[in-house]
Formats: structure tokens, C-alpha cells, sequence
């Protein structure tokens, strides 16, 4: 289950919020320095996150990821699954990237897979079992998972809703 956590920056004092990753419970304390930019945008700000007993556990900028890119079709054939976006995706053709597809129905289709650009409005990921026809397509977003390599569990903060996503 997703939790999200509205940012709401202050001008005092740093912000904070509890954070479950693999079923361990940390504090996130988003502090800023002085080059953060006056429209408090992620230019600035880190992530610090302290396990309970108050151990670092790790500190890096804080990178925002996109809203989704919403899709107009999902079509599976042979173990591929081509997707189509509404408006062009703007990643570079003949690129393989991370892209998590979620949305679709169904459910099958949603996924975090490494994708292949294969046009300006188009790309394509390995799926082996065909979930059946598309529904309902979603959308497809390039994230920037903050405590990679570091947790199963995902922390995602969407720049432009303001929020944290925390996918256990």
C-alpha cells in the first residue's frame, strides 16, 4: 500500500516525518541550506534519514521525480508489451530506462521494468504472461527512488504534487 506525505516546508525549522521502509520505522528530516532556491523548489533541500535510535542512515540531495506520463494504450505480444503515450514522453529513442507503469488494468501491466524507447511517443518492456487486454492504460513515470540500493521498499517525492510516496 502507498502512503503519501504532503511536503510543507518551513522557514524555521527543518521538515519531518515518520517513514516505514521494510518494516522498520525511521525519521526523514528534509533540511535545507542557504543555496536553496526562493520558490522552494528541491534545489537545496536533503533527505537525512535516522534510524530510531538516531543513526544517519543516509543523507542525499533531494531529487524530485515527474507526474506521470499518461497512456493511451498497453498491447501485449509475445512476451513484449508495447506502450503508447497521449502526448510525446520526450526520452531519447533507442534508450533503455526505468520507467514504473502503474494504473492499468490489468493489474499485470504495472510494473517498475526497464523500458526500450522505440519512438517519440512509444516504448516497449519485457512482460513473459500476458495479463490479458488492456483496460484502463495508466501512465508511466521515470522515479528517482531515494533510498535505493539501500531498501526494497520505494521513496519517491513527486516535485510537482509535493509529495512523498512510500511504496513498502
Amino acid at each position: 500500500m502507498t502512503t503519501f506525505v504532503n511536503f510543507v516546508p518551513s522557514a524555521t525549522q527543518p521538515f519531518s516525518f515518520a517513514v516505514t521502509l521494510d518494516g522498520q520505522q525511521y525519521n526523514a528530516i528534509i533540511s535545507w541550506n542557504i543555496f536553496r532556491g526562493s520558490n522552494n523548489s528541491t534545489q537545496g533541500f536533503y533527505l537525512n534519514l535516522y534510524d530510531l535510535s538516531g543513526n544517519l542512515i543516509v543523507s542525499r540531495a533531494l531529487s524530485g521525480s515527474a507526474v506521470g506520463i499518461n497512456l493511451q494504450s498497453l498491447v501485449w505480444n509475445n512476451g513484449t508489451v508495447t506502450a503508447t503515450t497521449v502526448t510525446p514522453h520526450g526520452f531519447k529513442i533507442g534508450r533503455s530506462i526505468p520507467l514504473a507503469i502503474s494504473g492499468a488494468a490489468p493489474d499485470g501491466f504495472n510494473m517498475l521494468a526497464q523500458c526500450y524507447i522505440v519512438g517519440p511517443s512509444s516504448f516497449t518492456y519485457p512482460l513473459a504472461t500476458n495479463p490479458g487486454a488492456a483496460t484502463a492504460f495508466g501512465s508511466a513515470s521515470f522515479e528517482v527512488n531515494l533510498v535505493g540500493g539501500l531498501f526494497a521498499s520505494r521513496l519517491i517525492y513527486r516535485t510537482a504534487a509535493r509529495q512523498f510516496e512510500v511504496n513498502p
